[in-house]
């Protein structure tokens, strides 16, 4: 039976989360995420004015805590670019903070509501404008490194939406990041990489 223990606004968006991602957006009601925190709905008020403010709130997580490109990761020099790109992809393969599985239950969402769409471009807006800035890094010219960022990007949401990120282990998909960086970053990548060496050499 539901007990009267408070639940904060972050647990209710997180059950929210993990139902949106389980059961998509008619999952998401009121009744039955209380009844998965064991409580009853008065306290959904006490956080929220109503359903449409939760999945507002939801969507504004998604949006700040769900990064494609983390803010921090930033280059300047083509060097630094390269060290970006490895590090970006092995955030990506690692999947500890990014989450393909609720990306995919947002943009599902985001096919029959207007608000979340607005959203989703939005943020596909600054994250290829954060892929845009280290191909720029890279050494692409203004004409190269906004497609070299589409490419990566689109290349990366399509692997999530096939569910190839489900049937390889860490261990290959990490084994395939040089290549798969060497194929989609072009020449620049490899211009950077030998350049990084001869500093070592």
């Amino acid at each position: 039976m539901p007990n009267t223990v408070k639940v904060s606004a972050e647990q209710w968006i997180e059950v929210a989360k993990a139902a949106l991602v389980e059961e998509g957006l008619p999952g998401v009601k009121v009744d039955r995420l209380a009844k998965k925190l064991g409580v009853t709905r008065g306290g959904f008020y006490h956080n929220f004015s109503g359903q449409r403010d939760l999945l507002d709130k939801l969507i504004d997580h998604w949006g700040v805590n769900n990064e494609f490109v983390p803010s921090s990761v930033q280059a300047k020099t083509p060097g630094e670019a390269l060290k970006a790109l490895e590090e970006l992809t092995a955030y990506l393969i690692q999947e500890t903070t990014f989450s393909p599985a609720f990306e995919l239950a947002v943009r599902e969402w985001a096919r029959v509501d207007k608000s979340v769409r607005k959203t989703v471009d939005k943020v596909d807006k600054v994250r290829l404008r954060r892929l845009t800035k280290l191909f720029s890094a890279l050494g692409c010219d203004k004409a190269e490194a906004p497609i070299r960022a589409r490419v990566f990007y689109f290349h990366q949401l399509g692997f999530y939406s096939l569910g190839y990120h489900e049937r390889m282990s860490m261990r290959e998909r990490a084994k395939d990041a040089s290549t798969y960086l060497k194929i989609l970053c072009g020449k620049r990548f490899l211009e950077a990489a030998e350049s990084e060496m001869e500093k070592w050499s």
